[in-house]
């Protein structure tokens, strides 16, 4: 009998070892858990502490991004790693070496608030510790006060596996004047021994955030700065896409709770004998030369430039996969070449809507093709969002957007994967195996001669693009830039500043009569309309009230503070 548990146990642990391992990039960087202590003042400002477990193989620095301040400033910024403290550094210079930004941290003022980034030191286990003072914090309303915080956007972000939040007052809150929600993520808030104490579930992922919403009845605060809605408006603001009404916890709940913690007694079994496993593979990938990616690729290419358009146009879709590896190539970005291709081929044209005299788009053609192709995929989704005319606006796209988020969810998830497929397929990239501990094998993927050289002319192309924003109107008027080139700098999300220094120049020097200031603009409403409209499909689902509970997977808006970031 006691032979029989013991066999069951081991194969239960050994397939939870597979699961844990393969489920998951373990090559990447990871956060394991993050820490929000916010100590709010009398004055409505707040002393935020961030504690982040990290565990880091690539990149030189990490940044936060402070963004939506509506007149909050950031002050007081301290960092340190595992207790020792860094030197705050002037002038921070995001390009620097891993090495020179080690024990630095500096506070970048940006367009729309701050960047505070600090160096990674060496790659491996961290514990950084990042406190700062955010005013107004608390606002005034018209009929109460509250905090509306967003601490974190997933996007872009290296999502935490665990969270945890505690938010105090000067005095504690009253239970009965406090109300809060949390949005953004699968969790739980309450009030308890009077301040609100919040944790997550389940690990996030790049789509999940954390907003903190609190209102306070009693108005505890003397906050410097005002927000002109009442109470009853900013709720209504921030419930909108959330559900908050499913509430309490089922007898399945209960057993779901109890399965959870024996497969976590099982999955610490296993802890050990993965943590060896995952070793021993990352250091046979690491010996046998793998593919380059991020910050290492943009080191190698530092200082040089490609004038080149790097690959084709009208087969832009096969790079995803590299444009990825560098951050670069999003979704949207693909929508708004595509329409820069489709008006400089005369498949779409710019037109007056007589009723209101705005500006739509007219579709000349039903379809593109060979259907298959991620370029005809979206012209059929602008299609379904026009009229029975072939025309359609801005909002009328967002609304489908939204409406038809799985479909652009079943693209977004594609796009990279049949990229990948083809770079290895046309010998770009190839898969080779290598083993360790004896017979267990793990594919390093590599770059071929012309795969190296394709990536690096993508680096290099973005470094040639950042350069055109530097030169001056007669520099400009010399290189009589490309449609071809327009339509790639939409891919680095370069488009719009390029357009911008461009603006003054003669459009016959500049394009041969196609796109204009005007129409670059016009055009990328379109594309950011498709975004917007799917990313607040993507968060609008489930859950509570403000007496604390459950959180929401969506909701959360007119939110303050940004939480964006990540590792560069």
């Amino acid at each position: 009998m006691f032979k029989n548990q013991v066999k069951i146990i081991s194969v239960i642990a050994i397939a939870l070892f597979g699961f844990f391992l393969f489920s998951q990039d373990l090559e990447a960087n990871s956060m394991s858990s993050i820490d929000y202590s916010i100590e709010l003042q009398s004055d409505g400002s707040g002393i935020v502490t961030e504690t982040r477990q990290m565990h880091l193989t690539e990149g030189t620095e990490v940044y936060l991004v402070f963004s939506d301040l509506e007149g909050s400033e950031i002050t007081d910024v301290h960092v340190s790693d595992f207790g020792e403290s860094f030197t705050y550094q002037d002038q921070w210079d995001i390009h620097a070496s891993r090495e020179e930004k080690i024990g630095k941290y500096g506070l970048i003022s940006t367009d729309e608030g701050y960047e505070l980034t600090w160096g990674i030191g060496e790659y491996g286990d961290h514990e950084f510790t990042i406190s700062y003072t955010l005013s107004g914090m608390v606002r005034q309303l018209e009929d109460g006060q509250s905090l509306l915080w967003r601490f974190f956007n997933g996007r872009n972000n290296v999502p935490p596996e665990e969270v945890t939040i505690t938010i105090s007052g000067a005095v504690p809150f009253d239970q009965e004047q406090t109300k809060i929600w949390s949005f953004g993520y699968d969790g739980e808030v309450y009030l308890e021994d009077g301040q609100l104490i919040g944790w997550s579930n389940q690990a996030l992922t790049e789509r999940d955030y954390i907003t903190i919403f609190m209102q306070f009845l009693d108005q505890p605060f003397s906050p410097a700065l005002t927000w002109g809605e009442t109470i009853a408006e900013q709720e209504a603001k921030a419930m909108e896409s959330s559900n908050y009404l499913d509430q309490g916890r089922s007898d399945s709940d209960q057993i779901a709770m109890y399965l959870g913690i024996v497969i976590a007694g099982l999955a610490i079994i296993t802890a050990f004998f993965s943590g060896f496993y995952v070793t021993r593979r990352r250091k046979a990938i690491e010996a046998a030369d793998p593919l380059i990616t991020g910050s290492k690729r943009e080191l190698l290419n530092e200082g040089k430039t490609y004038h080149q358009i790097p690959y084709p146009v009208e087969d832009i879709a096969d790079v995803a996969y590299f444009l990825q590896e560098q951050g670069k190539g999003e979704l949207e970005a693909y929508f708004n070449g595509f329409l820069l291709k489709w008006l400089r081929d005369g498949q779409i044209t710019q037109i007056k809507d007589h009723s209101n005299q705005e500006e739509i788009i007219k579709l000349n053609v039903r379809t593109l093709g060979d259907e298959s192709t991620l370029e005809a995929q979206f012209y059929q989704m602008l299609l379904s969002a026009a009229d029975r005319h072939g025309e359609v606006d801005a909002k009328q796209l967002t609304s489908w957007a939204e409406e038809n988020y799985d479909q652009i969810t079943e693209i977004e998830a594609s796009l990279p994967y049949e990229s990948k497929q083809f770079l290895l397929k046309e010998n770009y990239l190839n898969e080779e195996e290598v083993y360790f501990l004896g017979n267990f094998r793990a594919k390093a993927l590599k770059a071929t001669f012309k795969g190296e050289e394709l990536y690096n002319r993508l680096v290099q192309f973005e470094n040639y693009l950042n350069e055109l924003l530097l030169l001056d109107e007669f520099e400009l008027k010399q290189l009589s830039l490309s449609e071809d080139v327009i339509i790639w700098a939409s891919l680095f999300n370069l488009v719009e500043p390029i357009a911008e220094q461009i603006e003054a120049i003669d459009q016959i020097d500049f394009t041969n009569h196609h796109f204009t200031f005007t129409n670059i603009y016009w055009l990328s409403l379109y594309s950011s309309g498709f975004s917007s409209g799917y990313d607040r499909a993507v968060t609008s689902h489930q859950r509570s009230s403000g007496g604390g509970g459950t959180t929401s997977f969506g909701g959360g808006g007119g939110s303050f503070g940004g939480g964006g970031g990540g590792v560069r």
